[in-house]
């Protein structure tokens, strides 16, 4: 590993933002493009484009030859969302890159940069709804892996408790369509589901209600679910509250059905790779709280709720864990 490497690894990602934010990717097609044309396009002048095309061609991030460029199969995934694409959650990872540079203040005080999402709800809700579209392309990209566990098997019905935009709700109901799924999170949320189901055409199949895994009950009047999915809540709690939501989601949870926390988490022993590393810095810099949990704290709490037979299951990015209600 070269030291001087790694310390300037941030200069690709800056490249990479600055392209996305300017619209490089916009201005460029599968057809080999000029330098003057791309600039015109992207409004900047023609020294800055062609330095910044110079930049992107070196790094293999998009095609040319001679004084023309154009899309390759990496630059075309910034054109896109859903699955595989980089759209949106190139947007949502620039808001996040600027803090990062500030990490050693976040460090020294221990203290987020950012205000909590319900104070970010309340202030700046078109940045929230960014976010959790961002946060579907994501779902729909791990969903597979996360029905393939089994997880799911036998259910009919299915709680996404704090389902955000609709991800997960909409790469279950398509996958298990025997299923009924109810998503249930803030009333200010349900909107944006509905708009994400209602494009995958799946709104009349999905059921949405209100819901806060905050308060007891979760205010849904002790209704019960074959399988309660937690989705990358927990993160976002020092770890009484997080435990606290389990308990709750337990409670939900019909005899013989499954409560499934999915999750970027510690593994077993504490062993941590760059992954749940990077992702536990992530929560200290973006969010009040927040930490990266271990699977054997979500064990515990998931034990004493009342679960048995928690098994864990380590995915592509995260890990699954999931315990029965006897």
């Amino acid at each position: 590993m070269d030291p001087y490497q790694e310390l300037t690894l941030y200069q690709r990602s800056a490249v990479l933002m600055a392209a996305a934010k300017l619209g490089a990717f916009q201005a460029l097609s599968t057809e080999p493009v000029g330098a003057g044309e791309i600039a015109a396009r992207m409004g900047i002048p023609l020294d800055s484009a062609q330095r910044l095309l110079g930049s992107l061609l070196a790094l293999g991030y998009i095609a040319g030859e001679k004084d023309r460029y154009r899309l390759n199969a990496f630059s075309a995934s910034f054109l896109r969302d859903g699955a595989g694409g980089m759209l949106r959650l190139a947007w949502k990872e620039h808001i996040f890159y600027t803090a990062w540079s500030r990490l050693a203040d976040a460090l020294q005080s221990g203290r987020p940069l950012f205000p909590s999402y319900r104070e970010r709800m309340a202030g700046d809700f078109p940045s929230v709804e960014k976010f959790l579209l961002a946060l579907n392309d994501l779902a729909q990209a791990g969903a597979a892996g996360v029905i393939a566990t089994g997880a799911f098997g036998g259910a009919t019905t299915i709680l996404d408790l704090g389902g955000g935009g609709g991800g997960y709700a909409a790469e279950l109901t398509a996958a298990l369509p025997w299923a009924k799924v109810t998503l249930a999170d803030l009333p200010e949320i349900l909107p944006l589901s509905l708009g994400h189901l209602t494009r995958k055409g799946l709104a009349a199949k999905v059921e949405r209600v209100p819901a806060d895994f905050l308060v007891d009950g979760c205010g849904l009047g002790g209704r019960t679910f074959d399988r309660v999915l937690l989705s990358h809540i927990l993160h976002d709690f020092e770890p009484a509250t997080a435990a606290a939501i389990v308990a709750r989601a337990a409670k939900l949870v019909a005899p013989q059905g499954r409560l499934v926390v999915l999750d970027v988490l510690v593994p077993e022993g504490g062993e941590r790779n760059p992954v749940e590393g990077l992702f536990d810095l992530m929560m200290l810099v973006e969010v009040p709280g927040g930490r990266c949990h271990g699977q054997a704290e979500v064990r515990q709490w998931m034990a004493a709720a009342g679960l048995t037979g928690v098994a864990a299951h380590k995915l592509y990015f995260g890990c699954l864990v999931d315990g029965r209600r006897e």
